[in-house]
């Protein structure tokens, strides 16, 4: 089966599945998993795995809306568009679609505020093909102005319908206020008037700069021999040549000054209210708490903010709830959906509880005596739901290349050990700790989503 497509949006809730897989067994000492390096700096991390005949590929580029400006706010997406379905200096873009299909190949990219991915999925009797495809559309990309101009319609295309969806358009409302006065604050899918001026020449600058090998990493995962995948790797990438690029280093993301409201008004028939507060970043060890508490507050069998939201009041209609770690900073959602009507009472209650979280006892232990035998353990059941995700992820080889690329580039911690693990040593106590530096402190940014007022 032959799929290509372009995912319109990076999603914390991806960013957060993405996080799941790579810390079971990454740094684990066993014939399976092989990291090196070329010499021109392309990292690779293979992974070989039986269980399909299919072997998946994972570019990631150290590339992402937080290297834009305010003058190239989408250029990245621009280009991820490009690379997916126009052609290269070998190959016109309806050539390269064809040979894909043949193969049987699965073909898809994201675009997001850290890195942009280029995955590539099929049967493994293909793998020189794939190296070589990816290889081409990556690093030798042929950019016209007829082309460019036929992409830039597409891009204008999605804009409008990411506009056009409640959710989408509140949660990136939520991100630019919420990273005010940092490049993450630039919308992922970038602004309409950039991407209609845009030049080829603007194109081939920013693309020449960052897609270069000492900026991406490669995670080969599925059935294959790792001794012949080494080779083959090593011989078809190593005339890419290193032309000294280092990439920018930013600043963590600051806390609010002040909370932020924002509502707007859309063809909808029921309201969206999302809340988002900063969470922490990538390489930051409370990343584990937070996991577990969002589980527990918003996602779990029995989330703890069905209580005061979805108790007898009935405030809410449905309750979601995300964390999205970044290179720079993280992100905290609540997404709710309601009667307009309600809005004001359920984010008074909603901020209210996220207060007094620091509190709440989450685990059996917390309580005495025989009061163990009729509390919920949130804690345990939390776990429990986040090592199926685990291992129900790792049977993803396509979602576990992306996660296994994405770690290869942002991680910085050569000692994290195994997520689960980490994800094992959580205590109650943590929780109340994370849930004073992180949801207690009142700076919040929520958007309300509220329908139009019908005409009589």
């Amino acid at each position: 089966m032959f799929l290509l497509k372009s995912s319109k949006f990076c999603t914390t809730a991806l960013l957060l599945a993405l996080m799941f897989s790579p810390f079971s067994f990454y740094g684990q000492e066993n014939e399976q998993t092989q990291f090196f390096e070329l010499e021109n700096g392309l990292k690779v991390f293979l992974y070989e795995k039986h269980t399909l005949p299919l072997v998946n590929f994972a570019f990631a580029v150290n590339l992402g809306s937080k290297d834009e400006s305010e003058e190239t706010n989408g250029l990245v997406h621009i280009l991820e568009h490009y690379i997916l379905f126009r052609g290269t200096k070998f190959r016109s873009g309806d050539e390269i679609s064809r040979d894909t299909r043949r193969h049987g190949a699965y073909f898809n990219a994201h675009t997001g505020r850290d890195l942009a991915f280029f995955e590539l999925t099929l049967p493994s009797e293909y793998v020189d093909f794939a190296l070589k495809n990816q290889k081409e559309i990556l690093f030798n990309l042929k950019i016209t102005q007829e082309e460019l101009d036929e992409e830039k319609q597409v891009i204008l295309e999605e804009i409008s319908q990411i506009e056009d969806d409640p959710k989408k358009y509140a949660t990136s409302l939520v991100y630019q206020n919420l990273f005010e006065n940092h490049p993450y604050q630039r919308p992922i899918y970038g602004k309409r008037e950039i991407v209609e001026a845009v030049t080829v020449g603007q194109i081939e600058k920013f693309y020449k700069s960052y897609f270069v090998p000492s900026n991406c990493a490669l995670a080969v995962v599925g059935d294959f021999k790792m001794k012949e995948m080494e080779e083959k790797i090593r011989e078809i990438f190593r005339d890419l040549k290193n032309n000294g690029f280092t990439p920018q280093k930013f600043e963590k993301v600051k806390p609010l000054k002040k909370n932020v409201e924002i509502e707007k008004v859309m063809d909808v028939n029921i309201a969206y209210l999302i809340i988002g507060v900063l969470g922490p970043d990538y390489n930051h060890p409370d990343q584990y708490a937070i996991n577990v508490l969002t589980e527990i507050l918003g996602r779990g069998i029995n989330p703890m903010l069905n209580y005061p939201l979805r108790g007898r009041r009935r405030l809410v209609e449905t309750i979601s709830m995300s964390y999205g770690s970044y290179m720079y900073g993280g992100c905290i959602l609540i997404y709710l959906t309601l009667d307009p009507k309600k809005i004001k009472y359920a984010k008074q209650e909603t901020i209210r509880f996220l207060k007094k979280v620091r509190s709440e006892n989450f685990s059996k232990k917390d309580f005495l005596g025989e009061n163990q035998l009729y509390a919920w353990d949130f804690l345990e059941s939390a776990k429990n739901q986040l090592k199926f995700k685990v291992h129900q992820s790792q049977e993803r080889g396509l979602l576990l290349a992306t996660s296994i690329a994405r770690f290869t580039l942002l991680n910085k911690d050569p000692n994290r050990g195994s997520y689960l693990e980490n994800i094992e040593k959580i205590t109650s106590s943590n929780l109340r700790e994370v849930s004073g530096e992180y949801l207690s402190k009142g700076r919040y940014v929520s958007v309300a989503i509220i329908p139009k007022k019908k005409k009589q």
